[in-house]
């Protein structure tokens, strides 16, 4: 049962036993620290640790792009899948021209939208029978018009 790595094993079943929401955290989180340590590597001018962490990180763009869904997901889905889009487009610049400025831009992006869902998720958390629901789609609305704005 226990591998030959315990961290891996550990990482395993936290990502399996983990709900919906935190796991979307998780990707943004991924996502960040990757582009982090790419940007990294490019200043250490470590080109393979720059372009293994970028790869990785556009993995992740890759797959939160792959799992919107339209039909229940809307225009916040639509405007995702357009600004995943042009993340995945601007790191793929990133990459041709070493650009460390545009890897910055994809992480604030990333950390806006990253921060309106943790607010949202851990809102949630806090929330009893008695309490208001979080309007989810207007938050995440609202962080993507920042997004918007900041293009």
């Amino acid at each position: 049962m226990y591998g030959k790595n315990p961290h891996s094993t550990y990482q395993a079943v936290q990502i399996t036993t983990t709900d919906r929401g935190r796991l979307l955290l998780m990707m943004y989180e991924g996502a960040i620290k990757f582009l982090k340590q790419s940007l990294s590597g490019l200043e250490e001018k470590d080109i393979a640790k720059f372009c293994r962490f970028l790869s990785k990180a556009q993995a992740i763009i890759a797959e939160l792009m792959n799992t919107l869904d339209f039909e229940k997901g809307g225009t916040i889905a639509q405007d995702l899948d357009r600004l995943y889009d042009f993340m995945l487009f601007y790191l793929s610049e990133a990459n041709l021209y070493r650009d460390g400025k545009r890897i910055e831009r994809v992480i604030k992006l990333i950390d806006t939208i990253y921060s309106a869902y943790r607010e949202i998720i851990e809102g949630n958390k806090h929330l009893t029978a008695d309490s208001a629901p979080v309007d989810e789609a207007q938050k995440v609305g609202e962080a993507l018009r920042k997004v918007q704005i900041s293009l």
